[in-house]
Parts: C-alpha cells; structure tokens; sequence
C-alpha cells in the first residue's frame, strides 16, 4: 500500500549495480543483531512486536526495528544491507525483482480487501464506474492502490478517460475537503476520513475475486538466509503465531496491534477486518506463495501485475514466472515451529 516514485525507481536500477560490485553483503549482515524494517500500521509485526514474539524466539539476539514510510525507502535498504526483512506493499516487491535487489520473497503479512477501496463523494453525482468518466480520481501512484484502480478503470473502459492525479494519503485528505478531486482509491485510516461524505463504488476485495489480488509482504537479503537459515524460520514462526492469534482470539490482537501503532482499537478494527492474514499452511500452499518450485496463485498474480506495471512504465522489465520461482522462499513450512 506504498508509493514508489519513477525518479527514485531510476536511481534504484543505477544504484544496485554498483552496490552489487562494489558492496560486501557478508560484512554487512550482523550475527548477534536482527534489524527489521517495518510499516507503522496494524499488522501481524505490530502485534508481536506488543507481545515480546520476536525478544521470546530470539533471546539471545538484539532485535532492532526500523520505521519507513514506504517501500522505496524499505528497497533502499534492503539494497544497501542495511536491514535483513522488511513488509512492503507487493507491488514494491515486484520491483526490489526487477532492480535486482538481492532478496526473496519469504511472507505474506495481509492481503488487502476491504481496508483498500475506491471512494467517491456522496454530492459528485457518481453512482457506477461509467459515472467516473472525465472526473479527477486520486491515488499514490504505483502502490497496491494505484494497481487496483488501474485494473478497474481498464475493466470499465475508462483507463484514459479519467484525469488522475498522484497524491500521497495525506494530500488525498487535503484535496477531498478542498474539493479537487471526485475520487480516491486509497486504504485506511485514509479511507475513514473519506467517509464521513463519501461512498464506496469498489474495494479490493472485489478485485481479489476477479483474479487480482494485493497484499502487504515481507522481504529477507539473501545475505541473512545464506548466513541464517535457522533465523528465518524462526523468524516466520514468529508471525505465524500473531496469524493464528488472531483466528482465535481477534479481540486481543486488534487491542495488541492498537496500542503497538498508537491508534484506537476502533481504527486499528477498521483496517484489521479489511484485510485477511493467511495461516502458516494457506501462506505455503497453492493458493498464495506456493511450495517445492510450484508458484501459488498470489505470485502468478504478481507476475501478472508485474506485466501491467511494465505496461505503465513503472518498472524495467516484465518478470517471468521463471524469475518470480527464484524469487520466492523455497523452504516452505518445513521445520518452522
């Protein structure tokens, strides 16, 4: 659900070769300290971080987190070896692929649904998709959100006849009250503000079950798996147990992930049930990630964005099933307790 700028997806594909010849990734990586990039919202992460998951799993090891505002920023370090997992919307994830980020696609921390929706004004007289035509709809350009909007505005027949407008969810609120803009496809606590005068037309839960889903991942280096094996199991253990937390008590974990964030329970509720967090078995299955080299249907999903974002010059090239394969943690569940 970040954004990515094009001039900054520019300076990533300069940068890595460089970093690539130039960096040792060995020296960068160390042995008594896991450094964790995080995204500030409700989600499994925020939940063991509340609950002392990781301090428990790793007793003996510093456990270090770093806030980024968005994936670029997150891509940047993983690039430069400066964390060993980060949680990333996935459309940030195609493009740590595509710009040759050494790093593997190891969990799937939400799939969005609800939490990410477009949203009209109750006054602006649109009532169906066919309405939108000629208005101005905002969106951060090249997040989860921008790519379902897309997709929605294609389906419709109304991919070129909107205006749209980059605006981050900060600008989008400003630019609602203001009334610049019709539109907005955006993801909460952004969409709550939006609510008090506007309707939903489409959420990505309706996407999903047209064949293109999006979610919020995470992201190991190379260097840590090759160094820590044992770490990155344990490590997704960890967030496994926040996922079957939450199936079995919901309460706790909305109540845990609030007070981690700062927010309300009420708000941290409101984003939590739009959103589905996948169970250790469903993430290594053939509906998500996959197992024993066999794509799960959400990275064929990917790798179908990843054409589309190449469609929209938002990234290099368009990624193979072939090179998604490579991209994806192979272990799977075995031996993650």
């Amino acid at each position: 659900m970040r954004k990515l700028k094009r001039f900054v997806l520019m300076i990533l594909l300069l940068f890595v070769p460089l970093c690539l010849s130039g960096c040792s990734s060995k020296d960068k990586v160390p042995q008594n300290e896991i450094r964790i990039g995080i995204l500030n919202t409700p989600n499994d992460v925020a939940v063991a971080r509340n609950k002392n998951f990781f301090e428990e799993k790793f007793p003996n090891k510093k456990i270090t987190f770093i806030t980024f505002d968005s994936g670029v920023d997150a891509n940047k370090a993983l690039m430069s070896g400066g964390v060993d997992f980060a949680t990333m919307g996935d459309t940030n994830g195609i493009v740590a692929l595509t710009a040759g980020i050494p790093v593997k696609l190891l969990w799937i921390n939400e799939m969005c649904g609800a939490n990410e929706s477009l949203i009209v004004k109750k006054e602006s007289g649109i009532n169906s998709l066919a309405d939108l035509k000629g208005k101005k709809v905002a969106t951060p350009f090249a997040s989860t959100s921008h790519y379902s909007l897309m997709i929605t505005l294609k389906k419709a027949g109304l991919e070129k006849k909107v205006q749209l407008l980059d605006m981050d969810t900060q600008n989008i609120v400003a630019a609602w009250k203001r009334g610049n803009i019709d539109a907005a496809y955006t993801w909460q606590p952004t969409l709550s503000q939006l609510q008090t005068d506007g309707k939903v037309l489409v959420d990505s839960s309706d996407l999903s079950k047209a064949g293109y889903s999006t979610g919020n991942i995470t992201l190991v280096s190379k260097a840590f798996l090759k160094q820590h094996p044992q770490d990155v199991k344990k490590f997704v253990s960890v967030l496994a147990r926040t996922h079957q937390l939450r199936k079995n008590n919901y309460n706790e974990t909305v109540k845990a992930a609030a007070k981690q964030t700062g927010i309300s329970v009420s708000d941290a509720d409101k984003q939590m049930r739009g959103t589905q967090w996948p169970s250790l078995k469903a993430e290594y299955s053939k509906e998500y990630l996959g197992q024993a080299g066999d794509l799960g249907q959400f990275v064929v999903e990917m790798q179908r964005a990843g054409k589309f974002m190449y469609g929209q010059q938002t990234i290099s090239y368009a990624p193979t099933l072939e090179q998604f394969r490579k991209f994806v943690y192979q272990e799977g569940e075995n031996g993650i307790n």
